[in-house]
């Protein structure tokens, strides 16, 4: 007869139950069970069910007994996704996913300084997310340059399949498949930051247009039901505004989605109102206000590694130094005209800006500001961009572009020539006769000789084939014409080059690389053309127009000096000499040197975000050339600026300050676990045990699979009646004992429970090496096991083993609780802390009526919540054994 309490086998059911309550009714003997897989309670006839001892006399029983064991384990502690040998993660990238891991709400800002692989970070955590069944649809949302390389380094280092999904995709995908439903279609998804963010008006489009635009974009992203949302470069949404299209597609997305991680090198843009908005969007009840942004309330949001803690798997430092040399380039005699050029350009430009800004002509301003930077980046780039504005004027073909003036300091210069050059004119009549003129001199400095920029390059280059050290090089330009002058010059002198830009579409972008990196010696980009490119390869950069904004000058060198580069990064700066740019850096260079020194960074990149910076750099060299006997005072002017944000940033870096040690053992042991064939094989075990052959047809090998989520979901433990298997481990030299595999359980909590294996010899002493080594035999795939008489444990060994388990278990016990209670104490003190701060802000309500209500509502919230927490650290431990055997 069965007792209350007892562990069985339904055979019909194929699954482990525990009896609950057992009645006898006219003959008829009847169990009511529970299944823990299933936490299903359902009656059976007693007869039916099989003894414990009965089925666990079987190899392969105690081959799955010990891989479900080692699995669970894993999931309570460990990592189950599998790493391929593509890809070895770096101790940081490893201390990323663990960070994950812990964490009750899967919701992170991914911090890392460029070039340290936060791509790689986030594709540890898909993979893991979908091994323990907590993801299956996936959305990945990334400025656009940087689409295919998310989709390539999510193939060929994850081997996960990602479908991009561009605005011209929508209309084939929906005529494909028949529906709107564009983005619930696939599982894992790619679209474009800028491709999907809501509109608020367009010219010429009324409100029914906008609206089924947007509804077809965002609202079907947002419909799509996710499960993990991924956000690169999140300062993007952090937006200058609450209401920028930019900013409500983040703060949305946050919304769509149970987990979600941010993304971004430069969290912090020198401002609290972005990052304050990039936290909320994380978790808006802990960030209800600016007050919130303290460290220890930020803290367990933020994973961020700086590049001089990150180390290889060695504990070697993990990147190449860094050499920078400045090239002044000077005018000769032979280039008389092209100087000439320049100073002409100047007057102009520095006439035409002061003109537009007295008539509040903004656009023709911005377009000044084009003219002037064409003019140092070659020759042929101003006389080609003459030529098209002389044509546009004389067919009166001019529209204003863009309404919102604004926006046109945001936009890369090849982005932003292309609207520049159809603006309306002041004057169009006296502004062709001065481009007429200023043309006619652009094309005879042309003939008269090569650009000096350019003659200083061959010499470079020419140098540098001649080094051994020295292979490829990749060459910045901001834009295209000059760009293609480059190609040509190049080719003439017997160099192999490629090109790339942001007029190439993926697929382009794709084989130009492939070119640079198998077959020529130089790669001519544009900044638009170089996001997101990953070029470890290569070693040296060449800025041949130096931008005047000089974080972009950080994010170009970051193209090659990121992981993988063996080589130390040289970087050539060119600026030609005699110039009021030239001179402006040299006076900006000086001024924020003095500022690095005395706040104590390397480099303005280090603190501050690009795009930030852009229109406060771009106003001082205008102005400067607008006003050159006032350069100091333009500087000094936007130099107290900088200071202040600088400062500011300083403060929210010390806030994501992430101070920890890797742990390189642990990433290197990490693609050895092969976690995934023991899953495969732990189901094949259970098949076989139960005499089914024929192995099933797994959906994947992971916890998404129906099977595999139910077998692990069961609890295997041993009846204390029962006798114990004997086993032989041939050739394992090993004292004869019970070996045995026990489970400690503190809540429900996955988190809070693991197995542990225990040894005692016939003399009743234990020996923990020996338990874990016959463990870790039997979880090998080719160990011979043999299979002996059953044996009964007397009283006083059920009494030893039970007391040397609860010995080892103590120590776990502490393990256990100290981590819950870190993780309680963590998720209490940011609930409360934002409590707080709503408390505080309710005083300032003026009417003491709706002050008074509100107040004792959120009182009643705070001591629910603190009820909360405090059940939630009451423990009930349990200790059971799950296997025991006899090794002779």
């Amino acid at each position: 007869m069965r007792k209350i309490g007892d562990w069985a086998i339904d055979p019909i059911r194929n699954c482990r139950v525990r009896i609950i309550e057992r009645t006898e009714l006219w003959g008829y003997a009847t169990c009511q069970v529970f299944d823990p897989a299933k936490k299903e309670v359902y009656a059976v006839p007693e007869e039916r069910l099989i003894d414990h001892f009965e089925v666990v006399c079987h190899e392969d029983f105690i081959r799955f007994i010990a891989a479900h064991s080692k699995i669970r384990n894993e999931l309570a502690e460990g990592i189950l996704s599998q790493i391929s040998g593509r890809i070895l993660p770096l101790p940081h990238q490893l201390y990323a996913l663990h960070r994950v891991l812990e964490s009750n709400q899967i919701r992170f800002l991914f911090a890392d300084e460029v070039g340290l692989g936060k791509t790689v970070e986030a594709g540890l955590v898909i993979k893991e997310l979908k091994a323990r069944a907590l993801a299956k649809r996936i959305l990945i949302v990334c400025p656009k340059g940087l689409v295919t390389q998310w989709c390539a380094e999510m193939k060929e280092k994850f081997d996960e399949t990602f479908h991009i999904i561009l605005p011209e995709d929508a209309d084939t995908i929906r005529r494909l498949y028949g529906s709107g439903d564009v983005y619930s279609r696939f599982n894992q998804v790619i679209c474009s930051l800028d491709a999907i963010k809501p509109l608020e008006k367009r010219s010429g489009w009324d409100r029914e247009k906008i609206e089924r635009y947007n509804k077809e974009r965002i609202e079907a992203v947002l419909d799509a039901g996710w499960d993990l949302v991924i956000i690169d470069e999140a300062h993007r949404v952090a937006g200058s505004s609450q209401q920028v299209a930019r900013y409500k597609l983040g703060a949305q997305l946050a919304k769509a989605a149970p987990y979600l991680l941010l993304l971004t090198a430069t969290p912090h843009s020198g401002k609290s109102e972005p990052f304050l908005r990039l936290m909320r969007m994380l978790d808006e009840k802990a960030f209800p206000d600016a007050r919130a942004i303290v460290k220890q309330q930020v803290a367990p949001y933020i994973v961020r590694t700086e590049k001089r803690s990150a180390v290889d798997h060695e504990g070697n430092r993990l990147f190449k130094d860094r050499v920078t040399k400045v090239m002044e380039i000077r005018w000769e005699e032979r280039h008389s005209l092209q100087k000439k050029l320049y100073e002409m350009v100047t007057r102009y430009v520095r006439n035409g800006y002061n003109q537009a800004l007295r008539e509040k002509k903004t656009h023709i301003g911005f377009l000044m500001v084009l003219l002037q930077r064409l003019t140092t980046s070659s020759t042929a780039a101003i006389r080609e961009s003459l030529e098209r504005r002389i044509h546009i004027l004389k067919n009166q073909d001019v529209q204003l572009v863009h309404s919102a003036t604004e926006n046109w300091f945001d936009l890369d210069s090849e982005e932003a020539l292309e609207d520049a050059i159809s603006l309306k004119s002041t004057d169009w009549r006296i502004e062709l006769e001065e481009l007429k003129r200023l043309h006619a001199v652009a094309k005879q400095a042309e003939f008269q000789y090569t650009d000096a920029k350019a003659e200083q390059l061959l010499t470079l280059l020419d140098r540098l084939r001649t080094e051994q050290s020295v292979g490829k090089a990749i060459i910045f330009t901001e834009f295209v014409a000059t760009q293609q002058y480059l190609r040509e010059f190049l080719e003439k002198q017997g160099f192999l080059v490629s090109l790339l830009n942001g007029s190439m579409n993926l697929e382009e972008r794709n084989d130009v690389l492939k070119q640079f990196r198998h077959d020529t010696d130089i790669l001519i980009s544009t900044d638009a053309g170089g996001e997101g490119l990953n070029l470890q390869f290569c070693n040296v950069v060449i800025n041949y127009d130096l931008p005047w904004n000089p974080m972009k000058i950080e994010q170009r060198i970051g193209r090659v000096d990121r992981i993988g580069q063996t080589k130390d990064v040289i970087v050539y700066n060119f600026i030609l000499s005699d110039t009021v740019e030239n001179r402006v850096r040299k006076v900006l260079e000086y001024k924020l040197n003095n500022i690095f020194r005395e706040m104590g960074i390397n480099k303005l990149h280090d603190v501050l975000d690009s795009e930030m910076a852009e229109y406060d750099f771009t106003d001082v060299y205008i102005k400067s050339v607008t006003d050159p006997e006032a350069i100091e005072t333009h500087v000094h002017r936007v130099e107290n600026d900088i200071l202040q944000q600088i400062k500011q940033a300083l403060k929210i870096r010390d806030i994501v300050a992430d101070e920890r040690t890797f742990d390189t053992e642990r990433a290197v042991q990490m693609a050895r676990s092969g976690i995934a064939d023991l899953t495969l094989r732990m189901v094949a075990s259970y098949h076989r045990w139960n005499g089914r052959e024929e192995l099933p047809l797994l959906e994947s090998l992971d916890l998404n699979d129906s099977e595999i989520r139910s077998l692990l979901a069961q609890d295997f433990y041993r009846n204390d009646q029962d006798p114990v298997i004997t086993i032989y481990l041939p050739g394992l030299p090993n004292e004869p004992g019970f070996w045995s595999l026990w489970e400690l359980v503190l809540t429900n909590d996955t988190r809070d429970r693991r197995i542990f294996p225990l040894f005692m010899n016939r003399e009743g002493v234990f020996r923990p090496a020996s338990a874990r080594r016959i463990w870790n035999e039997l979880l090998l795939p080719d160990r011979e096991i043999g299979i002996g008489p059953m044996v009964q444990l007397t009283a006083e060994q059920e009494t030893s083993l039970y007391a040397g388990a609860r010995d080892v278990a103590h120590n776990l016990l502490i393990e256990l609780k100290t981590g819950r209670e870190r993780r309680i104490e963590e998720e209490q003190k940011k609930a409360l802390f934002a409590m707080r701060l709503r408390l505080d802000s309710v005083e300032k309500i003026g009417l003491d009526t709706i002050k008074r209500k509100r107040k004792q509502e959120l009182l009643a919230e705070e001591k629910r919540l603190k009820a909360e927490f405090a059940e939630k650290k009451i423990l009930s431990p349990i200790l059971k054994p799950v296997f025991v055997a006899y090794v002779e």
